[in-house]
């Protein structure tokens, strides 16, 4: 058999036997050759019936992952020994935070030269986000990047700063490592990051648009993860990613109320105690124009009563804890409390005309 007398067809089925047959020879299934080449279960399943086409990027990865030469898989006039040795499952490292067969190709974005990657990829963000320590109100600030000139995927890397220092007097930070994957369907960027030495799993998630010639300005996404402090609790909150960086120190806080306010769970309705708003026009009467809008606020408002008790409090109440139990259920579930929260379309467009309008 030579290049001449076979056709192209003709040669994709021998090389699809030939790794089935090295399959088969290192007891090797299809799901574990789709765990150890970092292709999608779905995709090998194609590749392997004929139904797609094998590329060079494919024949790589398998021949990486059965530990062959490329060119015993390509060649025309190969044969194969009967001794092929077994594969050891343990010696494979990925290469990636998640394996590619529980992701769908078609689907959930990894290939760092898709252009869902561009304004997002080799590009590094300012972040910032509540503590969650609940003593305190400050926020954190930190830095986001996204980059692909080391693997093959989109590496994200978040650095985090506590705020606090440590014995020597130097800023303790978190650094957080995973990867972006961007899902077309749900509009959506993924960011699972680890922080190994604290056994931490982040997860980060905001709004995906294609920028195509331009750069991600900013969003506000949401991250799950471990309240810090020494009570760990999972907490769930938003996280503002800006390109440009933003005031909110301690000697310019310019940007800080802002932030501040784009970062609490709020939705379209804003529900503000009275004594609250008076503080505000007190703190902002030597602003006219803020003076102004507080009072067009209250204006049109229209004003409830409402009851404020901390929980910890009705544990004195004189009854049985069974009745205490579902009387709090029965309070929370009557509450102003949302059943949940999202960040909308109005909180992105706020944050991109406040930050693009910074000098």
């Amino acid at each position: 058999m030579n290049i001449q007398t076979i056709s192209p067809e003709k040669y994709d089925q021998l090389v699809i036997k030939r790794i089935a047959s090295i399959m088969e020879k290192k007891n090797i299934k299809q799901l574990d050759l789709a765990a150890l080449s970092n292709i999608g279960q779905s995709s090998l399943s194609k590749l392997l019936k004929g139904e797609m086409k094998l590329t060079l990027q494919h024949i790589f990865k398998i021949c990486a992952a059965l530990k062959i030469a490329p060119e015993d898989l390509v060649a025309i006039n190969k044969e194969f020994s009967s001794d092929l040795p077994a594969f050891e499952l343990d010696s494979y490292s990925e290469a990636g935070i998640l394996n590619e067969q529980y992701l769908n190709e078609q689907i959930f974005i990894r290939d760092k030269n898709h252009p869902a990657f561009n304004g997002y990829k080799d590009k590094t963000f300012h972040v910032y986000l509540y503590s969650t320590i609940s003593s305190e109100s400050f926020l954190l600030s930190g830095t986001l990047s996204f980059d692909t000139k080391a693997s093959s995927f989109c590496k994200a890397k978040m650095m985090i700063y506590t705020g606090r220092t440590d014995a020597n007097d130097k800023p303790i930070k978190k650094c957080y490592c995973g990867e972006l994957i961007i899902s077309l369907t749900m509009g959506s960027c993924y960011c699972i990051l680890t922080n190994t030495e604290i056994g931490e799993i982040c997860f980060l998630n905001f709004k995906h648009m294609y920028l195509f010639n331009r750069d991600l300005e900013c969003r506000m996404g949401t991250i799950s993860s471990s309240s810090s402090g020494g009570n760990r609790l999972p907490v769930i909150q938003r996280i503002l990613i800006s390109q440009k960086p933003l005031n909110i120190g301690e000697k310019n806080t310019s940007d800080l109320d802002f932030v501040k306010g784009q970062l609490r769970l709020n939705n379209s309705k804003i529900l503000l105690s009275k004594n609250d708003l008076d503080d505000l026009q007190k703190r902002y009467e030597d602003n006219k124009s803020i003076t102004e809008f507080l009072q067009k606020f209250k204006e049109l408002t229209s004003p409830e009563e409402y009851y404020l008790l901390e929980e910890a409090s009705m544990k004195n109440i004189p009854m049985t804890s069974n009745i205490k139990t579902e009387g709090i259920g029965i309070l929370r579930n009557s509450s102003s409390a949302l059943r949940y929260n999202k960040v909308s379309s109005k909180t992105d467009e706020f944050t991109f005309e406040y930050i693009t309008g910074k000098k």
